[in-house]
């Protein structure tokens, strides 16, 4: 079912879906609401006049369409056509923000038509990256060669590379920064497989989420090892049945599966491990380390066993950006380029203990503050650093993302584990 089919009765009682934002704002003079969806099913924003701010408090489930009418009017002793509320209804509901039938049976549809397909579809193409293979090219090559880029990545001369950090910020603007670390990644490994860290920003079905389904992007379609993950599944102690949908709306790690296609197509053969990593929110809350927690050590355990024993040239890609600032990131304070050297200082903290090798470190600096600068990749960055163990780590790039609308920043960068 298409998310404008059917329509809701007026016996029906309106609910809101959960975990909605629902935020007052100006918009050209105007107070509106703006409504967006934070686990994507609808990736539009919705504006409404503010006005009908006292028609949505009641849309809890609790009340019909007509018994919503008739609390208005006991309120407020104004008579509110029940059709307008109606209305109102229906167009939250057309846009899939209501816990209703329609809702629910639009659910069911796409998960079917995920559970059904081998592939997983780009999700960014002709929106943050061109849809067109040719165009697509020279976008990534134009960030290789910016005045901040590394220059084009030479030929490889050694194998020493055991994983890098990547950004998955908006490409245009900070593509400069992952062609740091795919510079490096091309020239310093030899790499076959691999193991694709994502940072999971919606919720998932498990702490880690393998997908089996090969990645398409406008460059081809990248296969995904299954007996690597299938091997790594053996070896948990606790295993899940839980599916891998949220990689459908997740778009950190094809972010970094396109660098790969750009740098090595007709020049390797190569698969991938695309997995997903939750958030660590309750451990820096409390001040304890991930070491400490039974199902991340299984998954370690399990994962560093799959790696011993294959006998490809593997390497790690964390797909992680920084610090989250600002009031687009329920901060009170603003951020613009005159605290770039405030924000980097302090991300350099936390940046020094990836440089002596030590993701506990790193870790417990984040817990210190109990992430009060939202650090979105952490995840991904340890999971990182604990498989591989690295000796000796570089940080190539650092820079920061600024949303003059919101005096907003986000940092992020690029590193090299060897």
């Amino acid at each position: 079912m298409s998310p404008d089919e059917g329509l809701l009765i007026p016996e029906e009682k309106p609910r809101l879906r959960a975990n909605l934002q629902i935020q007052p704002a100006n918009l050209e003079g105007q107070k509106v609401l703006v409504f967006q969806d934070p686990e994507r099913w609808s990736d539009e924003v919705i504006v409404l006049p503010a006005q009908l701010a006292p028609l949505v408090q009641y849309f809890d489930g609790s009340r019909t369409i007509s018994e919503i009418q008739e609390q208005i009017m006991r309120q407020t002793q104004q008579l509110v056509p029940r059709d307008n509320i109606q209305a109102l209804a229906g167009e939250l509901d057309q846009h899939l923000l209501l816990d209703s039938e329609r809702f629910r049976s639009y659910v069911a549809g796409v998960l079917k038509q995920w559970q059904e397909s081998e592939t997983r579809p780009a999700l960014l193409a002709g929106t943050s990256y061109p849809a067109d293979p040719a165009e697509l090219r020279k976008f990534l090559d134009d960030f290789y060669v910016a005045d901040s880029g590394p220059g084009m990545p030479g030929e490889n001369k050694s194998g020493q590379l055991k994983a890098i950090v990547a950004p998955h910020i908006e490409l245009t603007g900070n593509g400069a920064v992952y062609a740091h670390a795919y510079k490096k990644l091309m020239e310093e490994s030899q790499a076959e497989l691999f193991i694709i860290l994502g940072t999971g920003h919606f919720p998932r079905e498990d702490t880690l989420v393998f997908s089996e389904k090969n990645f398409e992007t406008p460059l081809g379609v990248v296969e995904t090892d299954r007996e690597f993950i299938r091997g790594v599944r053996k070896r948990l102690k606790k295993r899940s049945r839980a599916g891998d949908f949220s990689h459908k709306r997740e778009h950190s790690i094809e972010l970094q599966v396109i660098f790969l296609q750009h740098l090595l197509a007709g020049k390797r053969n190569f698969k991938i491990v695309p997995v997903l990593v939750g958030s660590c929110a309750t451990m820096l809350e409390l001040g304890f380390s991930p070491e400490q927690d039974l199902q991340i050590q299984d998954y370690l355990s399990a994962l560093r066993g799959q790696i011993q024993t294959d006998s490809r040239k593997i390497a790690l890609i964390a797909s992680a950006d920084l610090a989250h600032l600002g009031p687009r990131y329920g901060d009170r304070e603003t951020y613009t380029p005159i605290r770039e050297e405030e924000i980097k200082t302090d991300d350099w903290r936390m940046l020094c203990c990836l440089e002596k090798c030590d993701p506990e470190a790193f870790f417990m600096e984040i817990a210190r503050v109990k992430d009060a600068r939202k650090i979105c990749g952490i995840g991904p960055i340890y999971f990182t650093f604990k498989l591989v163990d690295p000796g000796r780590v570089e940080v190539l790039k650092w820079s920061a993302w600024y949303d003059a609308n919101s005096r907003s920043a986000v940092s992020f960068c690029s590193m090299a584990l060897y």
